[in-house]
């Protein structure tokens, strides 16, 4: 069984923000834990097991204070744990709709240690740009 968040997965939030999470990354959340949701600098929502947050988490502290105050706003201000109903849906909160454009059609995306909830269109406009030179770049630069 794969323990990271992977794949693509077209979904559909409801009219009241809910968003069946594809059962493949449910099955990362360990029984009876939260899914912590927070807004990504990309436009898109970042979705994370409680271990994996508290990791991202402890980077943040390490952090010089002049530095770090305006990363904890940002993350934390957005930040929300939320639980899967008996269906596995997770209630989106508004404001988070809101800063993802996430209006119907969404894409959730697995990316290692964490998903992202994207708007679809504004995902297909950002995979759309190339950017597999940049990717290129980046790999090679660090001897991958």
């Amino acid at each position: 069984m794969i323990r990271s968040f992977c794949g693509e997965y077209k979904c559909a939030a409801d009219a009241k923000g809910r968003l069946l999470i594809p059962s493949k990354l449910r099955e990362l959340f360990p029984e009876g834990e939260s899914m912590i949701l927070v807004r990504s600098l990309d436009s898109c929502i970042n979705l994370y097991t409680e271990e994996k947050w508290r990791s991202f988490e402890e980077k943040i502290f390490t952090l010089p204070e002049t530095e770090a105050r305006d990363v904890r706003r940002f993350f934390y201000a957005s930040m929300q744990d939320v639980e899967p109903d008996g269906q596995g849906r997770v209630l989106i909160p508004a404001g988070l709709r809101e800063y993802a454009n996430i209006e119907k059609t969404v894409v959730v995306l697995g990316c290692g240690d964490h998903a992202e909830i994207w708007d679809e269109d504004t995902y297909r406009r950002y995979i759309s740009e190339n950017r597999t030179s940049s990717i290129e770049e980046i790999l090679k630069r660090n001897g991958l």
